[in-house]
C-alpha cells in the first residue's frame, strides 16, 4: 500500500507540474509583446525599453514634420537588428498581430495585455498611415539596407543620410500597397470599438490603398523599390490582393471584396500554398476565408497545409521535435504554422502547442530560442541595439549589453544544435515577423492561464505606455559570472548589484521555475513508468 500511495503522489505531481507550465502562456506572452517596444523607432513616449532613446527623428517625406517637429515618418519599426524600416514585412506584422487580437482578444484581456497589445499595433498603424502620403503614393522603405549594415551601431547613434524609397502610380508595387491595406483592415477591426475615430481613419486609408493597388498595373514592389531586392523580394502579388480583399469584406461587409477575394485565391500558388511568411500568405487567406464563410474549398486547402507539417508529411523534424523548414528562421516558420494550426484546431492542436513548448524550451536541451525566457536562452541576438557596441564593432562587447527580452531568434540546425553567436544571423537573427507566430500561439493557449503581471522586467516597474523619464539604470550583461534572470529578475552575467536585486522573485524567475518544474515532472513521470 505504502508503495502504491507513493506512486499516486508521484503521477499527481507530475500531472500538476506539467499543467503549471502551460499556466505562463501569459507572461510569456507579454515577454513576445515587449520585444516589439525594443524594436521602436522615433520619439519614445515612455522608458520602458530604458537603454532605447529617441532616433531617427528626421525620417520624413518632402520636409513634413509632426507636432513634436519630428519627419513624420519617424515612428514604426525597425525591422530586425538594423536600423532600416522595410513597409512590406512590417505592414505583414501589422496585419498578423491584428488578427491575432481579433482571433483572441478575450485571452489577451485575461492576460491583463490589453493595453500593450494594442500599444505595439497603434505604434505599426500610426507609421502605415503617415507612410500613405498620397493617395497614390506610398514610402516602402526607409534607408539602403547596403548602406545600413555596413554600420554596427545602435539605432540612437545613426547619422547617415536616410533615402526615401516609394512607390506610385508609375512605379506601383501592387503586393506592398495591398498588404498596407490589409494591415489598416484588420487595425480598424481592433479599435472600432474602443477608438471609432482612430478606426475610421484607418479604413479610410485601407479602402484608397487598395483602389490604389487593384487600379495601377500590377507589379511586384521589389521591382520598383529596387534596394529591397536581396533583403524582401517578392515572391508575387495575388496573395496579398486576395489576402486585402478578405480584411476589407471583414471591415466593410461589401461583397466586392469578398468577390475578389476568392478570384485571387483561386490562383495556385496561392490555394495550394504550404508555409506561412512575410512573402506567402495563401495559406493565413485560406484560413481567414475559412473562418468568413466555412467553404469546403479553403477548409481542404488549409488542412492540405497542415497536414505537409505534421510528422512525415512532408516537413523535416529535428532530432528533439522542431518542424524544420529550412535553416533560415526555422522557428518562425514553426510557429507561423503552429498559429494556424491553433486556429483551425482539432486534431492539429496538439502540433501546435508541441513546437510553441520546444521554443520555450520544453525540448532535450532544456534551451529557450526566447531572449530572457528561462535561465537557458540566447545572450547574443545579431541585434545592434542590445549589443550596444560603442566602438562600431561587432565583437565588442563580447557578451550583449542588454537582454532583448522576448525576441524569438532565429533558430537551431536540423540537428537541435544552436550557436549563440550574433556573427551567425542565420540561427541568432531575430525580426518584426519572426514574433508574430510566437504572439499568435501563445494568445491562443493563454486562455487558462494565470494573468500576467505588469511588472517591466527592464526596470522592475509597471509597463506603461506614457511614463516619465525613468531614473531606473538599465540591467547590463558583463562577461565575468553568471546571474541569471531567475536569480535576481534582470542582469546577464553581472557581477554587481542590479539596481532592481530587491525585484528578486520577478517574472523572469517564474520562466526558470517552469523549466525546473518540468524537468522534475518529466523524471517523476519516468519513475512512475517504470512500475
Amino acid at each position: 500500500m505504502k508503495v502504491l500511495y507513493f506512486l499516486v503522489v508521484l503521477y499527481l505531481t507530475c500531472i500538476s507540474s506539467v499543467s503549471f507550465a502551460a499556466d505562463n502562456y501569459c507572461e510569456a506572452l507579454k515577454y513576445s509583446l515587449l520585444f516589439y517596444k525594443a524594436q521602436r523607432a522615433g520619439r519614445l513616449p515612455d522608458a520602458d525599453i530604458p537603454w532605447r532613446g529617441n532616433s531617427v527623428l528626421g525620417d520624413t517625406y518632402n520636409n513634413k514634420v509632426d507636432s513634436n517637429g519630428d519627419g513624420i515618418l519617424s515612428k514604426g519599426y525597425f525591422d530586425a537588428g538594423d536600423g532600416v524600416k522595410f513597409g512590406f514585412p512590417m505592414a505583414y506584422t501589422m496585419t498578423m498581430l491584428s488578427w491575432i487580437y481579433n482571433q483572441y482578444e478575450s485571452n489577451i484581456v485575461g492576460c491583463g495585455l490589453d493595453s500593450l497589445y494594442k500599444d505595439v499595433i497603434k505604434w505599426g498603424s500610426d507609421y502605415t498611415i503617415a507612410s500613405h502620403v498620397e493617395d497614390n503614393v506610398f514610402v516602402g522603405q526607409i534607408a539602403d539596407a547596403n548602406v545600413d549594415h555596413s554600420y554596427w551601431i545602435p539605432p540612437e547613434d545613426i547619422s547617415y543620410t536616410r533615402t526615401v524609397y516609394t512607390i506610385d502610380s508609375n512605379n506601383p508595387g501592387t503586393d506592398l500597397a495591398m498588404e498596407a491595406s490589409a494591415s489598416l483592415a484588420a487595425t480598424y477591426l481592433v479599435f472600432k470599438s474602443s477608438d471609432s475615430s482612430y478606426a475610421n481613419e484607418c479604413l479610410s486609408h485601407a479602402k484608397t490603398l487598395y483602389s490604389f493597388a487593384i487600379n495601377s498595373d500590377k507589379k511586384l514592389y521589389s521591382d520598383s523599390i529596387k534596394v529591397a531586392s536581396g533583403f524582401y523580394t517578392s515572391g508575387g502579388y495575388n496573395d496579398e490582393i486576395a489576402w486585402a480583399s478578405a480584411w476589407l469584406y471583414k471591415a466593410t461587409g461589401e461583397s466586392s471584396y469578398l468577390s475578389n477575394a476568392a478570384t485571387y485565391y483561386a490562383n495556385n500558388e496561392v490555394q495550394y500554398a504550404n508555409q506561412l511568411s512575410w512573402d506567402q500568405k495563401g495559406v493565413a487567406v485560406g484560413m481567414l476565408l475559412y473562418q468568413i464563410n466555412n467553404g469546403a474549398t479553403y477548409k481542404s486547402n488549409v488542412e492540405t497545409a497542415l497536414k505537409y507539417w505534421q510528422k512525415n508529411g512532408g516537413v523535416n523534424y529535428t532530432p528533439n521535435g522542431l518542424a524544420y523548414l529550412n535553416e533560415w528562421g526555422p522557428c518562425r516558420y514553426s510557429m507561423n504554422m503552429a498559429l494556424i494550426a491553433s486556429m483551425y484546431g482539432g486534431d492539429y492542436a496538439s502540433f501546435a502547442e508541441s513546437q510553441l513548448n520546444y521554443v520555450l524550451g520544453n525540448n532535450a536541451k532544456s534551451y529557450s530560442f526566447i531572449a530572457g525566457w528561462g535561465s537557458n536562452y540566447p545572450k547574443n541576438p545579431h541585434h545592434r541595439a542590445s549589443h550596444h557596441s560603442t566602438t562600431q564593432d561587432i565583437n565588442n562587447p563580447t557578451t550583449n549589453t542588454y537582454v532583448l527580452y522576448g525576441a524569438l531568434v532565429g533558430g537551431p540546425a536540423s540537428d537541435d544544435s544552436y550557436k549563440d553567436d550574433r556573427t551567425d544571423y542565420t540561427q541568432s537573427e531575430v525580426a518584426l515577423d519572426y514574433n508574430v507566430g510566437l504572439v499568435g500561439t501563445l494568445a491562443a493557449f493563454s486562455s487558462n492561464s494565470a494573468a500576467a503581471s505588469t511588472t517591466n522586467p527592464y526596470t522592475g516597474n509597471d509597463i506603461t505606455s506614457n511614463s516619465d523619464s525613468s531614473t531606473t539604470q538599465p540591467n547590463t550583461n558583463s562577461d565575468d559570472s553568471t546571474t541569471t534572470p531567475g536569480e535576481n529578475g534582470n542582469t546577464l552575467n553581472s557581477n554587481s548589484e542590479s539596481p532592481n536585486a530587491d525585484h528578486s522573485e520577478s517574472e523572469s524567475s517564474g520562466a526558470t521555475t517552469i523549466q525546473k518544474l518540468s524537468l522534475i515532472s518529466l523524471l517523476l513521470c519516468l519513475i512512475v513508468s517504470l512500475f
